[in-house]
This record gives C-alpha cells, sequence and structure tokens, in this order.
C-alpha cells in the first residue's frame, strides 16, 4: 500500500481526504464522512462558488493541517 501525501493523493495518484486519507473523488475537498461530519454552515460556505472560494477553501486546508488538530465540527471558513 502507498504512503498518504501532502497533497491530497497516495504514492499512485489516487486523490485521498487530508483529513483521514479516505480516498475522496475530484472535485470534492474532503471524503463524504469527513465533509458531512463539517458544519451545515460550513459546508454551505464551502460550497458558495464566488470570489472568496479559494480563500474559504485554503481556510480549510489550513485548519486540517494545524498541528492542534481541529475537530471537523468545529471548522469554520469565511462566510
Amino acid at each position: 500500500m502507498s504512503s498518504p501525501r501532502h497533497d491530497g493523493s497516495d504514492g499512485s495518484g489516487n486523490l485521498t481526504c487530508p483529513s483521514c486519507d479516505k480516498p475522496r473523488t475530484a472535485g470534492q475537498y474532503l471524503c463524504p464522512a469527513c465533509w458531512f461530519a463539517l458544519t451545515a454552515e460550513t459546508r454551505a460556505s464551502l460550497n458558495k462558488r464566488d470570489g472568496l472560494a479559494l480563500t474559504r477553501l485554503r481556510e480549510l486546508v489550513d485548519q486540517l493541517g494545524r498541528s492542534d488538530w481541529v475537530p471537523l465540527d468545529r471548522i469554520e471558513v469565511t462566510p
């Protein structure tokens, strides 16, 4: 088995969830289990396609990568 990589894929190039390393598909930020662990408000913000979309994605990725782990249900991004 390939080890997870920090670029969102395993050694074979398969997309993985940055939170739990389970498989995800293109266009998904997280695997379904982790996505639905986020609050409805956070999911709604991440689903917006506007000038702040990349900012919100960066906020998500930054919180997932923190050394002091942030529970998925406590992650907040710009509305």
